[in-house]
C-alpha cells in the first residue's frame, strides 16, 4: 500500500503519518505550486481543474490518498487521479472542517472511477477530531484501510 497526501495546513499529512506508522508504508507528498491560500480558494471553485504536480509515481496497485476538502475541487488531487488512478484500488481519506463534505467525497469517488480506478472508496475525517480525538480517528483509519 502506498500512502500519498496533499496538504496545505498539515492535517492531511498527519493522517498520512498515522497510516504510515501503523502499516509501515512510505508517505509520498503530492507537491504543487506554493500559492497563497486565497489563490487556492479561488482555484478550488473550478470543477475538474488540475495543476502541475510533482510526486513519485505509484508502483503498486493499492493507493491511500489523503487530502483536504476544499470548495468544489482540490486541483493537485485532480491531477494526481488523472495521472495515476488507472488500474488501481484507491482509498481516499478526506479531511474537512466545513460543509458539503459528502458531495465532495462522492465527486472524488466518481472521478477516480472515471479515471480508470478499479475501486474507489472514501472516508471523511473532521479536522477538529484529529486534534481532539486522535486515537478514535486512528482506529477508524485503520479499519477503513484494512477493509476490502
Amino acid at each position: 500500500m502506498e500512502i500519498y497526501y496533499y496538504t496545505f495546513t498539515g492535517n492531511s499529512r498527519r493522517i498520512a503519518e498515522i497510516l504510515a506508522s501503523e502499516f509501515g508504508g512510505e508517505m509520498r507528498e503530492i507537491k504543487s505550486y506554493k500559492l497563497p491560500y486565497i489563490i487556492w480558494l479561488i482555484l478550488s471553485f473550478i470543477p475538474f481543474l488540475g495543476v502541475k504536480i510533482d510526486t513519485q509515481p505509484p508502483s503498486g496497485s493499492e493507493i491511500v490518498l489523503c487530502f483536504p476538502k476544499w470548495t468544489l475541487n482540490c486541483p493537485p488531487v485532480t491531477t494526481f487521479l488523472r495521472r495515476y488512478a488507472e488500474s488501481r484500488k484507491i482509498k481516499m481519506v478526506i479531511c474537512y472542517g466545513g460543509f458539503d463534505e459528502k458531495r465532495y467525497a462522492e465527486f472524488y469517488r466518481r472521478l477516480a472511477l472515471k479515471c480508470g480506478a478499479l475501486t474507489a472508496e472514501t472516508m471523511l475525517v473532521k479536522r477538529r477530531d484529529i486534534k481532539e480525538n486522535e486515537e478514535v480517528v486512528k482506529k477508524k483509519l485503520i479499519d477503513f484501510t484494512k477493509s476490502n
